[in-house]
């Protein structure tokens, strides 16, 4: 293995466990869903995330809902590629 193909070799597990991470985290679809939220940056120069709500997201739930099987799927779909780019390398 060259030094070029050990530093991709790095770069593509920290990827892994990223993806992996976040695969975890949002396993539970029960608790985990997408939603819009609001960013504003008061003056205080602090950045405050404030959440959509419920009745406003209720009319696109379903589009939502349809989105996050993609995105879940996505991330399956980077990590078998990720996964075979290190085994190729």
């Amino acid at each position: 293995m060259t030094q070029e193909q050990f530093y991709t070799a790095i770069k593509l597990h920290h990827r892994l466990e990223a993806l992996s991470k976040v695969k975890e985290e949002i396993a539970d679809i029960e608790k985990h869903r997408l939603w819009y939220v609001k960013r504003y940056n008061p003056m205080c120069g602090t950045t405050q995330w404030d959440t959509v709500s419920e009745y406003a997201m209720r009319a696109i739930s379903d589009i939502l809902d349809r989105h996050d099987q993609m995105i879940r799927q996505e991330i399956d779909d980077e990590i078998a590629k990720i996964t075979k780019q290190i085994e190729e390398l």
